[in-house]
């Protein structure tokens, strides 16, 4: 799938939550920090995305963080998951602009007039 030109902004898989089968990390059960690295992942923030949702719902408040470090090789991929990951976290505009950005820059929807 390598060759020149060639950038994969698609992952061949579907999303996945990094924590299921994964007997000796609970996010719900362990408050301790935990850490994640995401290698290679075809510049798509699917599987952390899915993974924060999973998680979110939990009954008690963590104190300890979950970091999530990627690894990229390509620049653009890199950049793209910062622009997803910016887009989720940003509370300064409303959900639904946020969700209608996402799907034009994911989807390439057009669903709003300015795109």
């Amino acid at each position: 799938m390598e060759a020149l030109g060639f950038t994969q902004f698609w992952g061949s898989t579907p999303a996945i939550n990094v924590f299921e089968g994964c007997d000796h990390v609970d996010p719900a059960a362990d408050d301790s920090e935990i850490n994640i690295l995401m290698s290679e992942t075809g510049g798509d923030a699917r599987h952390i995305l899915k993974t924060v949702c999973d998680i979110l719902p939990m009954q008690k408040e963590r104190t300890h963080p979950i970091n999530i470090y990627f690894h990229e090789k390509n620049k653009e991929l890199l950049a793209r998951v910062v622009l997803f990951m910016t887009l989720f976290c940003e509370t300064g505009i409303s959900e639904r602009e946020r969700m209608e950005l996402y799907l034009d820059l994911f989807a390439n929807t057009l669903i709003r007039d300015k795109t």
